[in-house]
C-alpha cells in the first residue's frame, strides 16, 4: 500500500473542537457549556499528560488556557502549540493591557480579562475560526508542499531540507532522493524505484549509485545532529525513513496534523520492519568502490 503524504481527513463542515484547560473547575465548566452552546465539541482537563494525548487524538481547533501559560513567559505547552498554526489559542486571565500585549507576543492568538463572559470567549473564537478556515482552504495545496517530521522539515516548494530550522546543504540529486523517502514515510523505497523517479526510466548503470548520494547526505545530517539517525538501509532492498524520525514525528503536534492518520500506524510499522533493517551509518565500502557517481549537468552544487 502506498502512503503518500496527505492532510488530516477532517472536513471543514465538522463542528469545531475545543480543549479547555482552565485551572478552576467552575471556570472549566462554564467555558465548556458556552462552547457547547456555540456548536463545538468540547473536552476539559488540567492534567498535562491528558492534554498532550488530546492534542494528538482529539485534534482541537481551539485551546483555552490560563494566563499563566503565556505570562510572564510562554509555557512548554504554549511553545509546542505555536508549532501548529491551525490551533487557535486563547488565554483567559489577562489583568492589564500590558499583560495582554505580552501574552500576544508570547504566542497566543487572543487574550481576555478574567471577567470576560464564557459566551463572549466562545463567540470570539468562532469568529477567528471562520477567518482561519477560509485562509486554510485557500492555501491547502501550498501547505501540502511541506513535509514535517518533528525536527526534520522538507520544503518541496523551496527545495530545502531543514533540521531544527537549519538548512542542510543538499545537492539536487540528494534532495530528490530524500524527498521520495519523505513522500512515502512508512514504506521502503527500493533502489530501482529511486533511480526511476530521480534519474528517469532509461537510466542504465549500477543501482548502488543511490548509496553514494545517501552516504553523502547522511554525513551532512550527522554534522547537524549526531543523536538522530535520519534514514535506514534495508539490506538488499533500499532505504526508508528511520525509526528515530518517525517516533519524533509521532510526538510532534504539527507533524501529526500534517501527516494525519499515517502516524497512528507508526509504532506498529516500525516494529514490523525493525528486525529486517540494517542500521548502517554509512554505505558499505565495497558498494562505494563499485558505484560511479552519475554526471549531472544540472547539479551545479555537487559535493557541498
Amino acid at each position: 500500500m502506498t502512503l503518500e503524504f496527505t492532510h488530516s481527513a477532517r472536513q471543514t463542515s465538522d463542528p469545531p473542537r475545543a480543549l479547555v484547560t482552565l485551572e478552576h473547575q467552575s471556570d472549566r465548566r462554564s467555558m465548556e457549556v458556552a462552547f457547547q452552546r456555540s456548536g463545538c465539541n468540547v473536552r476539559c482537563t488540567t492534567d498535562a499528560r491528558t492534554v498532550d494525548a488530546l492534542l494528538r487524538s482529539f485534534e482541537p481547533d481551539v485551546l483555552v488556557i490560563d494566563s499563566s501559560h503565556a505570562y510572564p513567559q510562554s509555557s512548554s505547552l504554549l511553545q509546542q502549540i505555536r508549532r501548529c498554526p491551525d490551533i487557535l489559542t486563547i488565554a483567559v486571565g489577562a489583568h492589564s493591557e500590558e499583560q495582554r500585549i505580552a501574552m500576544l507576543r508570547n504566542g497566543v492568538d487572543d487574550a481576555v480579562p478574567s471577567g470576560t463572559s464564557p459566551d463572549e470567549v466562545a463567540v470570539r473564537c468562532q469568529a477567528i475560526l471562520r477567518r482561519m478556515r477560509h485562509v486554510r482552504s485557500a492555501s491547502a495545496i501550498e501547505l501540502g508542499r511541506i513535509l514535517s517530521f518533528g525536527p526534520l522539515c522538507v520544503d518541496l516548494g523551496r527545495r530545502e531540507i531543514r533540521v531544527d530550522q537549519v538548512v542542510i546543504a543538499a545537492t539536487r540529486l540528494e534532495f530528490e532522493i530524500f524527498a521520495q523517502l519523505c513522500r512515502r514515510p512508512l514504506e521502503v523505497c527500493s533502489r530501482s524505484e529511486l533511480l526511476k523517479s530521480v534519474w528517469g526510466p532509461h537510466w542504465v548503470g549500477d543501482t548502488h549509485v543511490v548509496d553514494v548520494h545517501m552516504s553523502n547526505l547522511r554525513r551532512k545530517f550527522s554534522r547537524r545532529n549526531t543523536s538522530i539517525q535520519f534514514m535506514q538501509t534495508v539490506r538488499g532492498v533500499g532505504f526508508r525513513l528511520s525509526d528515530d524520525i518517525l517516533n519524533l514525528a509521532s510526538k510532534d503536534v504539527f507533524s501529526r496534523r500534517m501527516l494525519g492518520s499515517h502516524l497512528s500506524w507508526i509504532s506498529d510499522a516500525t516494529e514490523d520492519v525493525h528486525d529486517n533493517d540494517v542500521h548502517d551509518n554509512d554505505v558499505h565500502k565495497d558498494d562505494v568502490g563499485n558505484a560511479q557517481d552519475p554526471v549531472d549537468p544540472d547539479d551545479s552544487t555537487r559535493g557541498e
